[in-house]
């Protein structure tokens, strides 16, 4: 789909891709203060809109578009940082990734920005990757939410259209809070490979331990990283080898857990559950060893539905067809949005994706639209499962219909 011109404010025609970088320009500035949620999610949101924009309707491309100049403008009225004057320079890659992560274990904020600049000036972002995923794969600082970075950056524009800048603020992030870390992943036996199945029957042995005191990331996986949780049930299945089959186990258990359970945590835990898993399992191929991919990204799995699922894992949906349209099914709430998805023969899926996307691309929500974003991806990837995904997206898109509109960012 041709990009949509539109013209900026001295009247000239910019693309999708022109706007979207414009707008990574600015939120590529790390901000003084830690960073809240939006703070946080603006590289991400920026990167699933970005990848999202094809696929939205041309009806609504100028609202999406709109959505992407809101983000920006919000993310303006947070205060940038004061950083250190002066550009640093390095005579290899390696020098720069050996500054930056000693900057990150050692929580030297201001130092990780000159590496993190001169690495995205200096690497694609599948180089990027292949540097620093083994690093920052079982950081739970920044919310766990580095796999996600460095899976939607070559994911969202693959010849680098947007600034690799958009780095910086996450390292600040990592480097606030050093010692949040997955330890078991590093710690566990060798074991042979398990088979999807026994992926799927080790996560549905999760103990439903119900809410903790928080439901933030590292309190909640901190949680389970105990010897008689995460390492003791998963351990057995995380093994290397046969890595594909079961990395599609553990984001099909992701996507259950969103059409299983009410929707008391939809929006900001079962929405993580498969974003955080697919990232982590997306950048498995920069690791050392893969498996600890595997294990990261079933730790979160394991971590969400521990905490927050009331029902054992169903891998099973029924509903009655709904009685009205797709879009008034997806205009009136979760239920009858899932229904609505599930009954969509195969030969309307990519209309049932081009609903979902559109919807989500016109709303505020960064939330929304990382994971219908992982809903397309993951149903491209996993074709057997296509009508799981696109259920689930079509779930959570009912679930923000019944809420009411959030006013901004």
């Amino acid at each position: 789909m041709p990009p949509l011109a539109s013209p900026d404010v001295a009247g000239h025609e910019i693309t999708d891709i022109e706007l979207a970088a414009g707008v990574a320009d600015r939120v590529a500035v790390p901000r003084s203060e830690p960073a809240d949620s939006f703070v946080l999610h603006a590289p991400l949101e920026l990167l699933a809109r970005t990848a999202l924009l094809p696929y939205v309707e041309s009806t609504s491309r100028a609202e999406a578009r709109d959505q992407i100049s809101e983000l920006g403008n919000a993310f303006d009225r947070h205060d940038a940082a004061d950083l250190p004057d002066g550009v640093h320079d390095f005579a290899h890659p390696a020098e720069a990734v050996r500054q930056l992560t000693g900057a990150l274990d050692a929580g030297e904020l201001d130092d990780t920005d000159g590496a993190a600049r001169w690495l995205a000036s200096h690497l694609n972002p599948l180089e990027l990757a292949d540097a620093l995923a083994d690093s920052i794969l079982s950081s739970l600082a920044a919310a766990a939410h580095a796999p996600i970075f460095f899976w939607l950056a070559p994911r969202a524009t693959p010849r680098w259209q947007l600034t690799g800048h958009l780095l910086r603020p996450l390292v600040r992030e990592l480097a606030r809070n050093p010692g949040w870390s997955l330890r078991w992943i590093d710690e566990r036996p060798g074991h042979s490979p398990a088979s999807a199945d026994e992926m799927t029957r080790a996560l549905a042995a999760t103990p439903l331990l119900g809410e903790g005191p928080s439901n933030f990331i590292f309190p909640t996986m901190s949680r389970v990283d105990t010897p008689d949780l995460a390492p003791a049930i998963l351990a057995p299945v995380c093994g290397p080898g046969a890595i594909t089959e079961r990395s599609r186990a553990i984001t099909r258990v992701a996507a259950w857990s969103m059409l299983s359970e009410p929707t008391t945590h939809a929006a900001y835990g079962w929405s993580h559950a498969l974003t955080m898993s697919q990232a982590a399992l997306g950048i498995a191929r920069s690791c050392a060893d893969p498996s600890r991919a595997l294990s990261t990204a079933a730790t979160f799995v394991f971590g969400f539905r521990a905490s927050l699922a009331i029902n054992p894992l169903v891998t099973a949906f029924e509903a009655a067809p709904p009685r009205v349209t797709l879009d008034e099914a997806l205009a009136t709430g979760p239920d009858e949005a899932a229904a609505a998805a599930w009954h969509v023969a195969p030969e309307g899926r990519r209309h049932l994706a081009t609903r979902l996307a559109t919807r989500a691309s016109v709303h505020p929500d960064a939330h929304l639209t990382k994971y219908t974003l992982a809903c397309l991806d993951a149903a491209g990837d996993d074709p057997a499962a296509a009508r799981l995904y696109l259920t689930a997206a079509a779930k959570l898109v009912g679930h923000w219909s019944s809420m009411a509109m959030p006013t901004g960012h």
